[in-house]
Order: structure tokens, then C-alpha cells, then sequence
């Protein structure tokens, strides 16, 4: 649990759940070659403020190719309440 979690009511921390959510969502997603952004999206609608949801390069942090050629992250930031939460999932490419 983050840290910041105890800036957050019980309510909220209900709420900030869907970050990970969202996150895991696309992630499981992701291995069977789905759209990662609106699936991500879709769980993060409970969050007061989303700063920002990326898909990016795993080693230069920068916007990640589609498709995806490159172990990369989907990154997340968002507000729930006054608190700024931020967590992310690496995607690894399957092995040949």
C-alpha cells in the first residue's frame, strides 16, 4: 500500500482502487492483443481527476510504437480526493 494511501478517507481508497484496476484490466488484456488505453479508461472512471494514462517505450519512457515491438509501461496518475496517486504495469512481450 502506498504511502499516500493514508491522505485518502475509506471512501476514497474504495475509489482509488480503480487505478489498479484499470491497470490490471489492460494488462490481462494485453496479452491477448487488445486495445490497452480505453480498456485502462473504462475502470478509471471512479478517480476525481485523471492526470494522465500513457502507454510508453519500457526503456526511454517515451510514447510506445503500436504495435508494441518493445517491452513497455502503462503508466497512470489520477486524483482521488486531494491525493495524487500514481502506479503503472510493465508489459513484456512473449517470448518466441
Amino acid at each position: 500500500m502506498s504511502s499516500r494511501n493514508r491522505y485518502l478517507s475509506k471512501e476514497e481508497r474504495q475509489r482509488a482502487l480503480a487505478i489498479n484496476r484499470g491497470l490490471s484490466a489492460a494488462l490481462d488484456e494485453f496479452r491477448w492483443g487488445e486495445r490497452l488505453i480505453p480498456i485502462a479508461k473504462g475502470h478509471l472512471e471512479t478517480v476525481d481527476r485523471l492526470q494522465y494514462l500513457e502507454l510508453v517505450d519500457g526503456d526511454t519512457l517515451n510514447a510506445a510504437d503500436s504495435p508494441l515491438r518493445r517491452p513497455a509501461a502503462l503508466c497512470a496518475a489520477s486524483y482521488v480526493g486531494s491525493t495524487r496517486l500514481i502506479d503503472n504495469v510493465i508489459l513484456a512481450l512473449p517470448t518466441p
